[in-house]
């Protein structure tokens, strides 16, 4: 092996200019002394289309795009007979390995710290992994279970920073601290058991600059350097644990004057008026939560805190669902950006997208992505103004100023062997774990989407074809 150990760190959302402006102002002092060192090497990274997190995270963690690991938004949505189906996506959707099973599968130990469609934790198809689940999920856990006792409390505490967002000096007092307590629990996990690579992601650097206009625009730094800092503080104790670091975001973040609301323009076409009126039901097991409530809690940040809490006691496995059929949904939009359209109706839609004021292009998904998985991509992907300054309210054509993804995330690469591997100055996502394969001197994915990668290499295996096999075990050993 080229490298013994090998970590990778995800900073959900961050982009260099970010980055830049916390280094000018005290922020992340190790990253800014490690990135200014002549051992590393600094690039880009090209967000997917849209750059949400589950795509994303899961395209850099496969070294393949969406059409062939299978996760297109939040939600996976199934075309039926007799309408849609769409549900919260879990680690039984995915349809590729990932870097910590790939790496399994030539004996390797990993450790998977919340990458995104990690629940259940068990899912993970490795022999020598220990997975925490993320955050979308109904409850975090870890495996092999046995650990679960020792440091779930490390990874499930202050999780209301999700909803709370960069909201509040409150609110960002409580993300800084989960980082610092996150940051904790996974140090202590590296430090106590054996590992080649281990990739662990913080997603409280994206949720500090959600709803967080002052800092992203970077007028001021307010908590949301605390934040930063946690991260930071985790990121120098773990380094010298390994050879090799990558640090690395799976989007950016930017501000914009205004959100367009997908939603609004549908609806005001009565393409949408039903998903709203009746076509929403939520259950949490076999009781069914009445549509004004439900959208009543979504109105209020706190109120989805305390939802998520009784739902997480309520859940054992994904209950939340949604289910709108098609003699009533003529298109569904499951997360902003993301349009699935009933049959009869795919020129309509798209003349209306094409015609909202601030979308500059209209994308059909086949032309984005390829692969044996399209059947579950939606009909249409947005490109707005901006970059990705685009929501889902209903009510209104535009929302106010806020902050928003941006396509363009991170890549930074630091130790003793990254002179001996490939590199490019502008990354897509399914170029990392490529990257991170040649650092380890592992094959790369024989069907990668990693253009780069495949120049450079003449290693290739076809980890797919046993990561399937593993499922049928797997399944085997369930049912008999």
């Amino acid at each position: 092996m080229v490298s013994k150990r090998l970590l990778i760190v995800g900073l959900d959302g961050v982009p260099w200019h970010i980055l830049e402006y916390l280094f000018e102002n005290n922020g992340m002092p190790y990253l800014k002394h490690i990135a200014s060192s002549n051992k590393s090497k600094k690039a880009f990274l090209k967000s997917t289309l849209p750059p949400w997190t589950p795509i994303a995270w899961n395209s850099i963690a496969s070294g393949v795009n969406p059409g062939k690991h299978g996760i297109f938004s939040f939600h996976i949505v199934e075309r039926k007979k007799e309408g849609f189906y769409a549900r919260l996506v879990s680690g039984y959707d995915l349809k590729y390995p990932r870097i910590h099973e790939m790496a399994s599968m030539f004996g390797l130990k990993s450790i998977a710290i919340n990458i995104p469609v990690t629940y259940p934790p068990s899912s993970s198809l490795c022999k020598d992994c220990i997975v925490v689940n993320d955050w979308m999920a109904p409850d975090i856990d870890i495996y092999p279970y046995e650990l679960r006792s020792k440091y779930k409390h490390y990874f499930a505490s202050n999780l209301e920073g999700m909803d709370l967002k960069g909201s509040s000096p409150s609110a960002l007092k409580k993300i800084a601290r989960r980082a610092e307590t996150f940051g904790e629990g996974a140090l202590e996990i590296l430090e106590k058991y054996e590992w080649n690579i281990a990739f662990i992601i913080f997603s409280e650097t994206d949720w500090s600059m959600h709803d967080n206009v002052d800092f992203v625009s970077k007028r001021k730094l307010g908590y949301t350097i605390d934040v930063f800092n946690a991260v930071d503080r985790f990121i120098r104790k773990a380094t010298p644990l390994a050879e090799d670091l990558i640090i690395v975001s799976d989007h950016g973040f930017t501000v914009c004057p205004n959100l367009v609301n997908i939603p609004y323009f549908l609806r005001k076409h009565g393409l949408l008026d039903i998903v709203f009126r009746e076509g929403l039901e939520v259950k949490i097991g076999p009781f069914k939560v009445p549509k004004k409530i439900v959208q009543f809690v979504k109105k209020y940040k706190h109120l989805k805190v305390i939802a998520r809490k009784l739902v997480r006691k309520a859940a054992k496995s994904y209950k939340g669902e949604k289910y709108i059929a098609y003699n009533k949904a003529k298109v569904i939009v499951p997360d902003a950006g993301v349009i699935y359209v009933a049959p009869g109706w795919r020129d309509e839609v798209y003349k209306v997208l094409k015609n909202i004021p601030g979308l500059i292009d209209v994308i059909p998904s086949e032309k984005v992505y390829s692969g044996p998985w399209m059947r579950y991509a939606p009909d249409f992907l947005v490109v707005p103004e901006n970059d990705y300054c685009i929501s889902v309210g209903k009510d209104k054509p535009y929302d106010e100023e806020n902050s928003a993804h941006h396509t363009l995330g991170i890549m930074m690469a630091y130790g003793d062997n990254i002179e001996s591997v490939w590199w490019t100055n502008m990354f897509e996502t399914w170029d990392v774990a490529t990257y991170a394969l040649s650092l380890l001197g592992l094959p790369i994915p024989i069907d990668t989407d990693s253009y780069v990668s495949e120049k450079a290499s003449d290693k290739k295996y076809n980890y797919l074809a046993k990561w399937r096999l593993a499922k049928k075990m797997r399944n085997m050993r369930l049912t008999g």
